[in-house]
């Protein structure tokens, strides 16, 4: 095996997180870890009970019943709900005229993750989509970060250097503030295992081409049914560090070229072949939005001060930072970019100190400084709330002009800097502890717990100012009428269409969470999803509704419930009529819970229904609206 200049073997090519052997650690995927597996176990396990610490605010109450309260998270739990009815009663899981009826919905277009759906069919199916938001939440949390470990693990000898990791990446600003209600955004547990399967594919080759490249396409797929803006983000990644690949291991490259190139080919061939379908429904399919998903992403933009500003989800913050970082990024949930001034030092640091002698570093390195350069957008922000992309031009802009980039929000390439910078800490507890039992002639020094003083005071170090402020605030029943859970609802005809109030859309989106709670008895008019408007198939944005089909329905309910009832005259009576005999309503279910105005709503809802409303189970029951 060939030694270049500077002491590394040729056949070790870095790879997109790192390279193996570039340091002395051993390669470990494929090779059986010979300690007991419960070590493993205990690992996940620590990641596991910290996330119920996240989330502990549904676990201590009930966790069928209590959530985080918010449209996002509303839409997770129909989404949830959505893909068992679909599976379960034969119908695409990928469009459905469910909701905003007639028109319906491109659940692609839409943050729907239909893998989540499948993988929580089982909790879904016997306690309720709520409470399988609140179980792939905590589980997106502890996923993600035994996913970090098995990056850091791959190339560390010292376990605890591996856990700190993981720990890091799972438990990152980014992911915290995402755990807020995007689920979607928090389950990364693909990202890291697809640059591992790159790194098989392109460097450690041990698996045949095929298998490898068939890996590598699986994951590629699974990554889309979560997150398309996830997949596409660490496409970038990949391909950044595929040229660092390509430039830092040049001298091996010809002798590895074959086998790589083939299992990419199978990988884009799996991919292609899985994904034909959901990217034609996702661009041209029924309900696809033509143009931009994102309507303003460059106003979400990491600031140039994000690393060492904490944001509002830290247990150690001052007020005098907190009141500057709550306006980057335009938004506190999405100002994931903190990493923390001992953090940053000591990645600093260890990429210098350990960049001749490690590979991983060098790439990791390479890789996490690009991923901040395109956190910060398509022009720099200082100290201020990101407005028009004007100042200072960075290489994000040109993301602008690519048609599916230029749907990403750009401060979510935090993502791959908290990934990266977990696996150079990891890289560089494992070389200071190998440093100090090396150097250790005898005594309590050479012992596990004197080996393992000095990592453990300068993770430490690191990972307390990052230290979130958990359990996580804002959890509470959203009150959903026990009708929608009662034999009374039988009294609907099944499949029928049902009008709610108030009419679903982003000022009210609870009827998402009634129409999930009834498992889809009924049919839906009106959602706060993505939909396009024509002309041109645009997003559909109206200041008064939100996103959803602009209708004289959606645009008469929303003011109703808003407290601005439109005057009663027999041309709106006639036009609402019509819309909705033309939409085939057959009933009314209304909830005038928290309206400012609810006997003004009862009002005119009896009046277009022309009958007077029964109680029950919560709501009130127009039954032969129209009939």
């Amino acid at each position: 095996m060939a030694v270049d200049a500077r002491g590394e073997t040729a056949s070790e090519v870095p790879v997109p997180v790192a390279a193996e052997g570039g340091h002395g650690a051993p390669d470990r995927l494929g090779s059986a870890d010979r300690r007991p597996m419960w070590a493993t176990a205990a690992v996940v396990a620590t990641y596991v009970a910290l996330a119920v610490v996240v989330y502990w605010n549904a676990w201590s109450t009930d966790v069928t019943t209590h959530m985080q309260l918010g449209a996002d998270q509303y839409a997770n739990v129909w989404f949830l709900r959505w893909i068992p009815f679909a599976v379960l009663h034969g119908l695409n899981p990928l469009f459905t005229t469910w909701a905003n009826y007639p028109f319906g919905v491109n659940l692609v277009t839409n943050t729907s993750s239909p893998l989540l759906g499948v993988l929580g069919m089982p909790v879904t199916l016997a306690f309720g989509s709520i409470a399988t938001f609140n179980v792939l939440s905590t589980l997106a949390l502890a996923g993600s970060a035994t996913a970090g470990y098995a990056v850091a693990r791959r190339w560390t000898t010292w376990r605890p250097a591996a856990w700190v990791g993981g720990l890091f990446y799972g438990f990152s600003p980014y992911q915290i503030g995402q755990a807020t209600g995007h689920l979607n955004l928090t389950f990364v547990v693909l990202p890291p295992l697809i640059l591992l399967a790159l790194h098989e594919v392109v460097v450690r080759q041990a698996w045949s081409p095929r298998r490898a490249g068939v890996t590598l396409g699986l994951l590629v797929t699974a990554q889309f049914f979560v997150s398309s803006e996830i997949l596409a983000s660490t496409v970038v990644m990949g391909a950044v560090c595929l040229v660092t690949v390509a430039v830092i291991g040049r001298r091996s490259l010809a002798a590895r070229l074959h086998r790589a190139v083939l299992g990419l080919v199978w990988a884009v061939g799996v991919a292609g072949v899985l994904l034909a379908y959901p990217v034609w429904c996702a661009a041209r399919g029924p309900g696809s939005v033509s143009g931009p998903i994102q309507l303003v992403p460059e106003a979400y933009r990491a600031d140039l001060l994000g690393l060492v500003y904490p944001g509002a989800f830290m247990r150690i913050a001052p007020a005098s930072l907190t009141r500057t970082s709550a306006t980057f990024a335009n938004s506190i949930v999405e100002n994931g970019s903190y990493l923390g001034v001992t953090l940053v030092v000591t990645v600093v640091v260890s990429a210098v100190v350990l960049w001749r002698r490690s590979v991983p570093v060098r790439v990791a390195a390479i890789g996490g400084g690009v991923a901040w350069i395109l956190s910060l957008g398509g022009a720099l922000v200082v100290r201020s709330a990101p407005g028009a992309l004007t100042g200072f031009p960075l290489p994000e802009r040109l993301f602008t002009h690519l048609p599916l980039l230029s749907n990403a929000i750009p401060v979510r390439y935090a993502l791959y800097v908290a990934l990266f910078a977990s696996m150079i800490l990891a890289v560089a507890l494992d070389a200071l502890h190998r440093r100090v039992v090396a150097r250790a002639r005898a005594g309590w020094l050479r012992t596990p717990l004197g080996s393992a003083m000095a990592p453990g005071v300068l993770a430490a170090l690191c990972l307390v100012p990052v230290i979130p402020a958990i359990p996580l605030s804002g959890f509470a029943d959203p009150g959903i009428p026990a009708y929608f859970d009662s034999p009374s609802l039988q009294r609907v005809p099944v499949g029928s269409v049902a009008l709610l109030y108030p009419f679903p859309s982003s000022a009210n989106s609870e009827g998402e969470l009634w129409q999930a709670s009834a498992d889809f008895w009924f049919k839906m008019t009106g959602s706060n999803f993505l939909v396009p408007q024509p002309p041109g198939r645009a997003i559909a944005y109206n200041p008064a509704i939100g996103y959803g089909a602009d209708t004289i329905t959606s645009r008469t309910l929303v003011a109703l419930a808003a407290g601005m009832p439109p005057a009663e005259t027999p041309a709106l009576h006639a036009a609402l009529v019509a819309q909705l005999r033309g939409w085939h309503v057959q009933t009314v279910l209304a909830s005038t819970v928290g309206l400012t105005h609810p006997v003004q709503s009862v009002q005119f809802l009896t009046w277009l229904a022309g009958e007077r409303p029964t109680p029950d189970g919560g709501v009130l029951v127009w039954r032969h609206f129209l009939g």
